[in-house]
């Protein structure tokens, strides 16, 4: 076996499934094959490969990047002012002000956006207008393909890259492009976790029920940019939008640790310090950190990473508000910043409920996501106007 077989074999949870390997294979002998769970690993065949160790130099978990120097990353609360592009991100629309430069440039930009079929892969944009593919949250893992040769081929060619995707991705990436990386601008996020593309596949099989799907957000802010809350559009003009989050069963699901792939418990990438040069996130707390920077639309949370993200960062900051924040008040509330979801106790008999092929999988979602009876209080509580002020008063006077 090669590396690659080796690492798996020994802990199928140190591979995240980047497709570093999978671009990296001169010989075509490396495939990404979805295992029972719906997360896809590599598999190698023995009879192209050469044994030549690319695949394993390129692997962010086999060959990590170190960063030299361990310094607290700048730290900003940000949000565009351009309210309707806001209004249609996950956060404060930072995103789109750093896609904008890099476009207006001559470069392109590459980050996950849905294919058609409404699973999640990585996809190139070279224009504005396009951009909207790949704003916003998706809450299932992204597949990158070839994304990675793409990236080398454009910076080969002199252009400026930008590249927005999981720690890992970006990782990996980085990575993969070696030293010829003056022109590639890495943008990851502070990430909970990527959820099987089997599970959103069956659910939203059930959720569409054969109905045309127009359009879906995980984080449509109708009703609040906390809440999250899954918006499907259909053909004839209906919708299905969760109340919140405790009512739409994926979402639960997605946060309650129920179905992460296994490498997103044991995260090689939750760091302060990251190779990517930006790093993005919601800023939640900004309402007790940064009452100024909070209004309930979307506040974004930066850290900057390496001089690059700073210079892109000072390129685009006269198009926002910005409220330079403390590292370690910003991540009170974003812990996972620095540190790896817990899996939930129910995940191995989830999969094996959804393997044996229990015919209502809706009824299984909801067995395995329901809410203890302590949770169910503590939501009831909360739904009784001036129930939770007392509560803390209450607390207080002991």
């Amino acid at each position: 076996m090669i590396a690659i077989e080796k690492m798996i074999t020994a802990n199928r949870a140190d591979c995240c499934g980047c497709y570093a390997c999978y671009n990296s294979c001169p010989f075509d002998a490396i495939t990404m094959e979805e295992d029972t769970e719906g997360f896809r690993y590599p598999r190698v065949d023995a009879d192209r490969c050469r044994n030549c160790g690319k695949c394993e130099r390129n692997c962010p978990v086999l060959t990590p990047i170190v960063k030299e120097q361990d310094q607290t990353p700048p730290t900003y609360a940000a949000i565009n002012k351009n309210e309707t592009i806001r209004k249609d991100s996950s956060s404060g629309g930072m995103f789109q002000l750093f896609a904008e430069q890099i476009l207006k440039e001559g470069g392109i930009v590459f980050g996950a956006g849905f294919d058609a079929d409404w699973e999640v892969c990585h996809q190139s944009v070279e224009t504005v207008a396009d951009l909207e593919r790949l704003r916003v949250s998706k809450y299932l893992q992204s597949r990158v393909e070839t994304s990675f040769q793409q990236v080398v081929e454009h910076l080969r060619a002199g252009r400026k890259v930008l590249f927005a995707g999981t720690p890992c991705q970006c990782a990996a990436l980085r990575r993969f492009v070696g030293k010829n990386d003056e022109n590639l601008i890495l943008v990851d996020f502070i990430c909970h976790g990527v959820p099987s593309p089997k599970i959103w596949r069956k659910y939203l099989a059930l959720r569409a029920n054969k109905k045309e799907i127009r359009r879906i957000s995980f984080r449509n802010k109708n009703l609040s940019w906390e809440r999250y809350l899954l918006a499907i559009s259909y053909g004839n003009a209906n919708k299905y939008l969760a109340a919140d989050l405790t009512t739409d069963l994926y979402l639960q699901g997605f946060l309650q640790n129920l179905y992460l792939r296994p490498s997103c418990h044991n995260c090689h990438f939750c760091k302060k310090n990251r190779p990517s040069d930006i790093t993005l996130a919601d800023f939640w707390g900004v309402q007790e950190e940064s009452p100024s920077m909070y209004d309930g639309r979307g506040t974004s949370l930066i850290f900057i990473q390496s001089q690059k993200g700073k210079a892109l960062f000072d390129q685009v900051k006269n198009h926002a508000k910005i409220m330079e924040q403390d590292f370690e008040r910003a991540i009170l509330y974003n812990p996972s910043m620095i540190k790896p979801s817990t899996p939930s106790p129910k995940r191995d008999a989830f999969f094996q409920a959804v393997q044996h092929g229990e015919k209502d999988f809706m009824k299984v979602l909801y067995t395995y996501t329901k809410p203890s009876f302590k949770t169910q209080f503590k939501q009831a509580i909360r739904r009784i106007p001036g129930a939770v002020g007392m509560v803390h008063m209450i607390k207080g006077k002991r």
